[in-house]
Formats: C-alpha cells, structure tokens, sequence
C-alpha cells in the first residue's frame, strides 16, 4: 500500500483494518504476538495512529473482539428462519451458535482470561461476557416469541432458563476441545434445552 493510500484511510475503514490485523495474529499466533508495533506493519499504518486509539494492546484486543460479537449478532438477525417448531428454531439457532464457537469471537474468551493481568482487565473482560449473555437473550427472546405465536408455549421462562442452550453448547466445546457434533446438539436440545422451556408453560 503507498503512503498516498494510508493517508487516505480514515476513521471506520482504518479502525476495520486494525481489528482485523489483530483478528488474524490472535488467530494464527496467539495474544503473546500482539504489540502495537506488529499491528502497525500488519495494518499498513503507524503505531502513532495505533496509539491514537488504543492505550494498551489489551485495550485494541478487546476492541477487536467485540466488534466480532456485533458483527455476529447481526448475522443472527439475518438468518433465515424456516416455520418449524420450537425444536427445529433450537437446533437451528444451536447450530449457528457453534459455527460462532468455533470460528466466531468467542473461541478467544479464554484466550484473553488468560492474558489478563489486573483488575481492570478482568473487569473488562466480564463486561464483554455480560455483552454476549445479553446478545444471547435476544437470541432466545426471537426464538421464544413465535413459539408463542405458534401456541407452543404459554409464558417466557426465566433468564437462567433462555440460557441454558448457550450454556451447554459452551460447556460442551470446551469439554470436547472444540466440537459439538450435531448429535450432542439434538441431546441438549431434546433432553436439556426444550423440556426446561415447556416446563413452564405446564398447564
């Protein structure tokens, strides 16, 4: 890229580049080979306009990150949902749930759990899990609402139950080093999932 080119980046396109310079680096070598220098070549850009944004390189990864989790709840609300029952929109949004797991932004959470060095940064961190539980609701909260439609239940459940598909798919990826096969999806959905959402709209 020619210095006429950098100059001419501004704003939203050169923050976009830097994210996703440090994307890639987090993704093929790990949070060790993030520094502000690295991402500057990497971006075709300056650390003076690195540092501009960003104070630490924790501060540009979780940026980085969590605009990955926007981007993938607005995939969400473009998916195409077929007319199935409550069952087929869990397993679908399952589905998509561990595509997200796998090459989305939250197979770097426990990256950057371990990479935190102080308070500041835990608390940050727990406020981009808190960011995700909330995406995760209104996930649910789609779901839920033609289920209602549809008569299939009667009541939303409570929060700890709209999560509890999450919860399992999370826990399951980390317990299976990375994979969920479609059959341990159906089980969580069939025997976890679903009958914790009909129970409370028992007659």
């Amino acid at each position: 890229m020619t210095e006429s080119n950098k100059s001419r980046r501004r704003g939203d396109q050169l923050q976009n580049d830097i994210y996703a310079a440090t994307y890639r680096l987090l993704e093929t070598e790990g949070y060790s080979a993030i520094n502000f220098a690295r991402i500057a070549r990497e971006a075709n850009t300056s650390r003076s306009v690195v540092y501009r944004y960003w104070d630490t390189p924790f501060d540009l990864v979780f940026a980085a990150v969590q605009q990955r989790m926007q981007q993938s709840e607005e995939k969400f609300k473009i998916l195409d949902f077929d007319e199935g029952s409550l069952r087929d929109h869990l397993v679908y949004v399952g589905q998509h749930f561990i595509l997200e797991s796998n090459h989305g932004p939250f197979k770097l959470f426990k990256m950057l759990f371990s990479e935190m060095i102080n308070q500041q940064e835990r608390e940050r961190t727990g406020q981009m899990l808190a960011e995700a539980t909330a995406s995760n609701i209104k996930i649910m909260d789609n779901v839920l609402q033609r289920a209602l439609q549809r008569g299939e239940i009667t009541i939303f459940p409570p929060k700890a139950t709209k999560l509890i598909l999450f919860e399992q798919i999370r826990y399951t990826f980390m317990l299976e080093n990375g994979w969920v096969s479609h059959q341990k999806l159906e089980e969580i959905v069939d025997h976890v999932a679903l009958p914790a959402i009909l129970y409370f709209s028992k007659p």
